[in-house]
């Protein structure tokens, strides 16, 4: 007890020191605290930052405020207030207390906070004094103008006036802004010694809801002894305007049978005049419906809405309605203004009316195997909306159509029942049907109460089967038969007769193959008996997935006929040798590398035993193949073979292998195998061992025919230039390149081995008619061709003179020895040639009459200094004397170009 008596004195002793401390430290600051706040506070905007570190216990929080309009937040070290909402300042100083909270004893503390104006708190004493002894008129209250004001004008409307007029006599007043200065110009002026404001003019309030002047009070010489004085004049309203409805023709639906009360559409209209009074209180009437009885609609005066007054909408008797209603402003009271408009009802249809059937039963006949036919036509009545689904009809069949011979579909445009047969029936069968037909619209039915039924209407349809002759029956129609491979032609794959469905019987029947697209079978025309007529093979391209299809026409006595159909399924035997690929025969590897050989089966055969071979080295063949090769792994499809020590030789090795199928057949297998040196340890550095290119024969014919083709080529080319040299040189000597009498280093000037015996002649062409040289006439003959020989010249410069070819000219052999034999220096040669060419040269350039003819010489281009030789282009200068130059038409081969320089081409 003592104890706790002790602690409970200390707790008190503390929460006492709690309350006295705050005090003892802040002294009058945290007893009063005032802040400076403008006359308008906005909403969350800061009212001020109070530091309450000094006023604080440690044990103390902060609760808030006493005025819920501020809330207060610890921003940084200090404490901030902010509004809540937007405060106008009263006339007075606002107060509020700020709650502080002792955690040890729970009791509050308050910290008053004053709020005051700016203004005033600023003021002194004297400024509020003189503020109260000065008693102001100047700001008048807000006054308004009447529109449309029928009386005279200018109209009186305001009186403003300035207390100074006591002060200043002489002061005088203006007004401007609009109405005024701005638009509408002139509408108002005032008196500037009374302060009488007038309006000159009727105002529209639709146009011009208010005005805002400036006034202004100023002495004669300028001075304002007040400031500008705002003054708003506002316009009221006079009931000029009639309400007008929103649309032209206000346009609702409703749907039949809807129930009394049911809202229709809205109506809307507007007022231009000031809202809120009299003058837009609209109200609605409905003045008139059409057509008048029975009335099926009523107006809500005030909210403009039309409802339905009766659950008798009947869309099949009517479906269209027009009201005819009034708008009125005033409340509709006396002095109302008003306007009329229309609203078109539209009353839409419901599924109302279920499809009833015109009769009340059918019967139809259809004739056996008949299908994909219509077989009657089912009409029904429905007055709803036509093309709606309130209209449109979904047939099905209830009953009967338990094998699914039938069907039931909607003809869209009449909206009849069509009954389908689907398949064909057999009159042996069935001969009749008994179905029952139902009806329905795409929607429910519903009532004139509102409630929802199916709407289904049945009628039995009664289907008459007609028994038909019909042709023969294979059983089944299609039928599957499995036959090997490869068996004999004319083996049996089966009897396969039809029946006549009447008699049940196959005689009388006959066949004929329908469809074989490869004839390989053939068909007994009297029993139905299927022969093969070619061998089958499984593994034949033609013959997809291995099944063939055949299709037989089976015809009774009486002409009727019916197909069938035959599938045959060959199956595989093991009649095909495993092969090896060709790219796996031939291999090569480096001398560096232990290369593997892996080789793979190919089987054409599918049974799945024969797919799996044992690999092994043929050692019958090649009794040491197990010193030289291993084979390391095989899966039954492909072995991988290794060189076992790899200690052989660079070579070319063959490797003898047997395979042993399932059967224990065995199939020798030979396998070639190069070893190369390989440069650089990856490829054969002989690439007859790296490459297993061969030629096919197609390549090899191209290769033979186009060897023939350049050697005919060849022939031809050597047969042309023979036969042009030929024509050119009947008479004359052939050409002769190898005697080395002229140079072959581009010069004109001749060796020092120019050869000195005769020049041999040329032949030339006949010379063109009148142009030919004098004196051909004379010989006789018809060519112009003459052989002449020069003899010898001396060393002098002297030669001899021309004597007649008396002689036979020699052989290319004679010309040969001597042309060797005498050679001459360029100096003879110049002085015979340069004599002999320019006297003949004169003769070649007249004509009959002597006159001078054509240059025959043809021009040459400069060809550089350092030639010893002369221009060849003197002899067109060498006119000297009157022999012929024929002679130039003998000369060897080598003066052949010489000659032709001096005639023309």
């Amino acid at each position: 007890m003592g104890a706790t008596a002790s602690w409970t004195g200390l707790l008190l002793t503390g929460c006492l020191l709690a309350l006295l401390l705050p005090f003892s430290v802040l002294g009058k600051s945290c007893h009063k605290v005032k802040l400076s706040v403008p006359s308008v506070i906005h909403t969350g905007s800061l009212v001020g930052k109070v530091n309450l570190k000094s006023c604080m216990h440690p044990n103390d929080v902060i609760l808030g405020t006493q005025n819920a309009d501020f809330i207060i937040e610890h921003v940084d070290s200090h404490y901030a207030i902010y509004s809540k909402k937007h405060i106008t300042m009263p006339n007075h100083p606002l107060r509020l207390g700020i709650i502080l909270l002792d955690k040890n004893c729970n009791k509050e503390k308050i910290i008053p906070v004053k709020l005051v104006t700016e203004g005033k708190a600023g003021k002194t004493r004297n400024v509020r004094e003189l503020l109260r002894r000065t008693k102001r008129r100047w700001r008048p209250m807000p006054f308004s103008v009447h529109e449309n004001y029928r009386g005279t004008y200018p109209h009186f409307v305001e009186r403003i006036q300035s207390d100074t007029q006591q002060q200043y006599p002489d002061i005088r007043y203006s007004i401007t802004g609009e109405g005024v200065d701005l638009p509408p110009i002139g509408l108002f002026s005032i008196n500037e010694i009374t302060g009488d404001i007038y309006i000159n003019a009727r105002i529209d309030r639709e146009e011009y809801p208010s005005f805002q002047l400036m006034a202004y009070a100023k002495t004669v010489d300028g001075y304002a002894p007040e400031s500008p004085l705002d003054l708003p004049i506002n316009v009221e309203d006079d009931n000029d305007n009639a309400p007008i409805f929103t649309e032209q023709e206000f346009c609702a639906e409703v749907l039949e049978h809807s129930r009394a009360g049911a809202p229709v559409g809205r109506l809307n209209a507007t007022d231009r005049d000031q809202p809120g009074t009299a003058h837009t209180l609209l109200r609605y009437y409905l003045i008139r419906q059409i057509p008048p009885s029975p009335i099926m609609f009523s107006i809500d005066s005030e909210y403009g809405i039309v409802s339905t007054t009766s659950n008798r909408l009947d869309r099949e008797t009517l479906d269209h309605y027009t009201l005819i209603v009034e708008v009125r402003d005033m409340g509709g009271k006396i002095g109302y203004l008003s306007s009329t408009g229309t609203m078109a009802i539209t009353v839409v249809d419901i599924n109302d009316f279920a499809p009833s059937f015109v009769q009340d039963s059918y019967r139809v006949d259809v004739n056996e195997n008949e299908s994909g036919m219509v077989i009657l036509r089912i009409p029904i009545v429905d007055n709803d909306m036509r093309e709606t689904a309130n209209w449109r009809a979904v047939y099905s069949i209830v009953k009967g159509n338990e094998l699914g011979y039938f069907n039931m579909t909607t003809d869209s445009k009449t909206n009849e029942g069509l009954l389908h047969v689907l398949k064909g029936i057999n009159y042996e069968e069935i001969k009749q049907f008994l179905l029952q037909v139902s009806v329905a619209n795409e929607v429910k039915l519903t009532t004139v109460s509102g409630t929802k039924s199916s709407g289904v209407s049945t009628i039995p349809v009664t289907v008459i089967v007609k028994d038909v002759d019909e042709g023969p029956e294979c059983h089944p129609a299609i039928k599957e038969i499995r036959t090997k491979e490869n068996q004999t032609i004319g083996t049996s794959l089966g009897d396969f007769p039809a029946t006549d469905p009447e008699t049940k019987s196959s005689s009388g029947i006959r066949y004929r193959i329908l469809t074989d697209q490869l004839s390989l079978v053939n068909i007994n025309a009297d029993t139905g008996r299927i022969t093969t007529a070619k061998v089958l093979d499984y593994e034949s391209k033609e013959i997809p997935n291995h099944t063939y299809n055949v299709t037989y026409l089976a015809t009774d006595q009486s002409g009727k006929s019916g197909t069938c159909t035959l599938v045959i399924i060959i199956e595989d035997v093991s009649d095909n040798t495993p092969n090896i690929p060709r790219s796996e025969l031939n291999f090569y590897y480096c001398q560096t590398d232990k290369r593997s050989v892996i080789i793979t089966i190919q089987d054409d055969d599918a049974i799945p035993g024969n797919s799996n071979y044992i690999f092994a080295l043929d050692l019958g063949r090649d009794p040491t193949a197990a010193s030289r090769w291993n084979i390391v792994s095989q899966n039954g499809k492909s072995a991988q073979i290794e060189e076992n020590g790899n200690s052989l030789p660079v070579g070319i090795y063959t490797i003898l292998l047997k395979l042993i199928d399932q059967l224990g057949r065995i199939f020798p297998k030979d396998i070639t195998v190069r070893k190369c040196n390989c440069a650089d340890g990856r490829t054969c550095s002989d690439t007859r061992s790296s490459t297993n290119v061969s030629l096919g024969g197609l390549a090899i014919l191209v290769m033979i025919l186009s060897a023939i083709l350049f050697a005919f080529l060849l022939c031809l080319l050597i047969a042309c230039l023979c036969g042009s040299g030929a024509a050119k040189s009947k008479a004359g000597f052939p050409d002769d390149g190898a005697l080395g009498n002229l140079l072959v280093n581009n010069t004109e000037a001749p060796g020092v081995d120019v050869m000195e015996g005769n020049i041999p002649t040329i032949i030339t062409p006949a010379s063109p008619v009148g142009r030919q040289p004098p004196g051909s006439h004379e010989s006789g003959q018809s060519n112009g061709i003459t052989q002449q020989t020069l003899t010898k010249t001396t060393m002098t410069g002297r030669h001899s003179e021309l004597t007649g070819g008396g002689r036979p000219f020699p052989s290319t052999r004679e010309v040969h020895h001597l042309t060797e034999a005498s050679r001459h220096t360029y100096g003879e040669w110049h002085t015979f040639v340069n004599t002999r060419l320019g006297d003949k040269l004169y003769m070649c350039g007249q004509d009959e009459e002597h006159q001078r003819g054509e240059d025959y010489v043809v021009p040459y281009t400069y060809e550089g200094k350092g030639s010893m030789a002369g221009s060849v282009g003197c002899c067109s200068e060498l006119r000297g004397e009157e022999d012929r130059l024929d002679f130039l038409n003998h000369l060897e081969p080598k003066f052949r170009t010489l000659a032709e320089v001096c005639a023309k081409k």
